[in-house]
């Protein structure tokens, strides 16, 4: 019987290319990965924000709507909010439109983030005959 010798020309392993290739591929993915979960991050980021200035206007309406028409001044009213998680500031404008109609803005500029931009809206109160706003 004759038995196999493996040969000297130290094929056995890996060479220095292979393994040179292999570590460009990895640092290839893992560049890629890494910029994706910043993408994912700043996307999250201003997700986050739309929902914090959704959340301010709503209230604000919310606020604005249980005021009687009577009661709602004309000018304008600015509330600088500076405390995390949406530094902001809000302006709320009351104009006359007529001696039954308000129109009513309000502006909400985010603050220390120049990514955002103010968002606003404007909504017409109107005065009702009887007091009742849905059997007018």
């Amino acid at each position: 019987m004759t038995s196999r010798v493996a040969p000297s020309g130290g094929t056995a392993g890996f060479t220095l290319i292979e393994v040179m290739v292999a570590l460009v591929l990895l640092s290839f993915g893992a560049v890629v990965l890494g910029k994706s979960m910043f993408v994912a991050a700043r996307t999250a980021q201003a997700s986050a924000n739309t929902v914090y200035r959704t959340a301010v206007i709503s209230t604000e309406m919310s606020q604005l709507d249980a005021v009687p028409f009577d009661s709602l001044v004309v000018g304008t009213t600015c509330v600088t909010v500076t405390t995390p998680p949406f530094p902001h500031t809000r302006c709320t404008t009351v104009n006359n439109v007529s001696a039954k109609k308000l129109q009513v803005i309000v502006v909400v500029t985010p603050s220390g983030n120049t990514l955002l931009h103010p968002d606003t809206t404007i909504v017409v109160r109107t005065k009702t005959n009887n007091g009742q706003p849905l059997n007018n």
